[in-house]
């Protein structure tokens, strides 16, 4: 690494140390968590090779990110976190340029549409080594110990844990678990909807809302409940139908993987589009570029669980 590469990367990891968040008061307390959040967000983005420009929007990988992680700070920051606040206001700590969708500076949180990744923040961030200092530095300086442990197994990172923080005995052992557990939830809601690109299983529908928010959830097809299970291999990207009636056990998937309606347990009436039985047969749907699929296992469980073998 060169010296003006190691400078730079000071540089950024010094301002990520100055965020200067507002102050909680009422039910929320302590640092707010938007703007930590949102970069998070982002530097999971790149992470995942989702983000590869300079310029960003408010798409579903964000916004599922930032309000997924952002649920593992609500037991002291309860309120709604807007994404648009930080998405804007980062711009005056020299992060990015904000703009309207005319292409000019924008003025507003409610008229600023995408932003442009100052060049060397860019390209710093394409170190997986600086991107790794980032994340764990956000985590240790914005956020508190049980959500430092769900934050860090959210993302992968909790092998971190140890080497980073050796303060461990501070965070009470069973509030670790239940940390932990909540980042592995989280992880597992953000990378099997991402990862299945925002398309439901079963209809192969897409839909985002121009916020960012998708029709699809994370579901388990072994439910956790029962098998504690948060392995990607589990999950399936369910629109709200299709993630009930999954649920419900009205269809599960064959051995050779197509769709199995058990049909005997329910009655239904609508169109072809929004009923189960016209999907009888029909494989899977999964979006072009998809590469992670199912175990075959999960679903002979879930074939078990209701009858259906």
């Amino acid at each position: 690494m060169t010296d003006s590469t190691k400078s730079m990367h000071a540089h950024w990891l010094g301002q990520l140390r100055k965020l200067n968040p507002a102050t909680g008061r009422g039910a929320c307390h302590g640092k707010a968590p938007h703007k930590p959040l949102l970069l998070l967000s982002l530097l999971d983005q790149i992470e995942d090779g989702e983000l590869t420009r300079q310029t960003f929007t408010r798409d579903a990988g964000l916004v599922l990110r930032f309000r997924t992680y952002g649920s593992l700070t609500s037991d002291r920051w309860p309120t709604r976190l807007d994404l648009k606040m930080p998405f804007y206001h980062l711009k005056s700590q020299g992060f990015w340029t904000a703009h309207q969708a005319d292409g000019a500076p924008a003025r507003s949180p409610e008229s600023c549409v995408a932003c442009t990744l100052h060049e060397d923040f860019f390209r710093a961030a394409m170190d997986p080594g600086l991107r790794l200092k980032a994340r764990l530095l956000l985590i240790d300086t914005y956020f508190t110990p049980s959500e430092q442990v769900a934050l860090l197994e959210s993302m992968g990172l909790g092998d971190y844990r140890d080497a980073t923080h050796p303060r461990r005995t501070d965070v009470i052992r069973e509030a670790e678990k239940a940390a932990k557990r909540k980042g592995r939830s989280a992880r597992f809601a953000v990378q099997v909807v991402a990862r299945y690109r925002f398309t439901c299983a079963l209809t192969g529908l897409s839909c985002m809302t121009t916020e960012g928010a998708s029709i699809v959830d994370a579901a388990h097809i072994d439910p956790w409940s029962r098998s504690r299970n948060d392995e990607l291999t589990n999950g399936l990207a369910l629109c709200k139908n299709a993630h009930w009636s999954f649920d419900q056990g009205l269809w599960s998937v064959n051995p050779h993987g197509t769709i199995l309606v058990a049909q005997p347990r329910f009655t239904e009436a609508g169109p072809d589009a929004l009923r189960l039985i016209p999907y009888t047969n029909r494989p899977l749907n999964f979006a072009p570029s998809t590469t992670l699929r199912p175990d075959p296992a999960h679903f002979a469980e879930h074939r078990k669980r209701w009858g259906l073998v």
